[in-house]
C-alpha cells in the first residue's frame, strides 16, 4: 500500500471506482520525486518547484533528470522520460513539464504506469509511458492557493506530486480519462529498398540518437545522413579513430551516429527530426 504520513492534513478525496492499480512502496525507503523540464537553470523556476514540494513533503528526495530539453520539444521530453524512469525504484513520482499550452484548455494529468506515478500536461509528453490508467487532475485542494496561467509547474504539478509522494492516491486527483493525448515516437519505415529513420535527439556530446535499432541495419548497411555515407558499426566510441564518423548502439538501445572525440551533429549539420536513410543487405522487419 502507499505509505501514509501522520502529518498529512485532511484533503478532499475525489471519489473513484475500484479496479485501479495499487502501487506497493517500501516505507523503509525515502520517497523520490524526479523533475524533467525545459526550464533550464538560469531562471529560478526549477528551484521554486522544489521549494513547493519540500514545503509539502520535507523528507522527499528530489532528483533532476534534466532541465535542458529544447524549449517546447514535447517529443524529446517523451523520449527522455521513456528511457530514464525505469532506473528508479517503483513508487517514484515523476514530474514532466514541457508545456507550451500552459494556461490553455489542455488538461493536467496524473498517471500510473509500470509501478511508477507521473504528473504532467496532457499534451503527449507522457505518450511513451501511458498505459491505461490516467486521471484528469481537477481536485484543486492539492494545488497552491493561487494558480497562475503561466506557471503550472509551480502551482499544479509540484504540489500534486508532493501530495502523491506523501500517500495521496492518484485516483483521488480527479476522474479517470481514456482520451489522453498520444504522440508516439516515430518508427522507421520501409520505402522500397531503403529504410527511412528519424533523429530523436542530439545529446550534449553531439551524438545523433536515431529511432533505428540494431536489427534495422542487417549484416551490411549504409546509413546516409545529410548525404554522407556511414558503413561502420562500432561496439564502443573508442573503437573508432578520432574524427571518424560511425554508428554505435547507444545506452538507450537506439542506434547513434557519433564522431569520436567530436560532435557528429555539428559535422553533419543535423538536428532533431532530420531524416536518415538506411540501405541494407539483410535486416529483420
Amino acid at each position: 500500500m502507499l505509505r501514509k504520513d501522520r502529518h498529512h492534513r485532511r484533503q478532499h478525496l475525489w471519489p473513484h471506482r475500484c479496479g485501479c492499480v495499487t502501487i506497493k512502496v517500501d516505507a523503509s525507503h525515502q520517497m523520490i520525486i524526479t523533475l524533467t523540464t525545459d526550464f533550464g537553470l538560469s531562471d529560478p523556476f526549477v528551484g521554486i518547484m522544489k521549494g513547493v514540494i519540500l514545503g509539502i513533503t520535507p523528507s522527499v528526495q528530489l532528483v533532476d533528470i534534466t532541465h535542458d530539453i529544447r524549449s517546447y520539444d514535447i517529443l524529446e521530453a517523451a523520449f527522455l522520460i521513456e528511457t530514464t524512469y525505469g532506473y528508479f525504484p517503483e513508487g517514484t513520482v515523476h514530474i514532466v513539464v514541457v508545456d507550451p499550452g500552459v494556461g490553455s484548455a489542455r488538461r493536467p494529468i496524473a498517471a500510473v504506469s509500470h509501478g511508477h506515478r507521473f504528473v504532467g500536461p496532457d499534451n503527449g509528453v507522457l505518450s511513451a509511458i501511458l498505459e491505461n490508467e490516467a486521471y484528469h487532475i481537477e481536485n484543486n485542494s492539492f494545488f497552491l492557493k493561487h494558480v497562475s496561467r503561466t506557471f503550472h509547474g509551480r502551482d499544479v504539478f509540484a504540489p500534486v506530486a508532493g501530495h502523491v509522494a506523501r500517500g495521496i492516491p492518484v485516483q483521488s486527483l480527479g476522474p479517470r480519462i481514456f482520451d489522453f493525448i498520444r504522440h508516439p515516437l516515430p518508427k522507421p519505415c520501409r520505402e522500397g529498398a531503403r529504410i527511412v529513420g528519424t533523429v530523436l535527439r542530439v545529446d550534449k556530446f553531439g551524438n545523433v540518437i536515431t529511432n533505428l535499432r540494431r536489427t534495422d541495419l542487417g549484416s551490411e548497411f549504409t546509413i546516409r545522413v545529410a548525404g554522407l555515407p556511414i558503413t561502420r558499426l562500432c561496439a564502443s566510441f573508442s573503437q573508432a579513430d578520432p574524427g571518424q564518423l560511425f554508428a554505435v548502439e547507444g545506452s538507450t538501445g537506439y542506434i547513434e551516429i557519433a564522431l569520436n572525440q567530436g560532435s557528429a551533429a555539428d559535422q553533419l549539420r543535423v538536428a532533431r527530426g532530420a531524416e536518415i536513410e538506411v540501405e541494407t543487405v539483410s535486416a529483420n522487419h
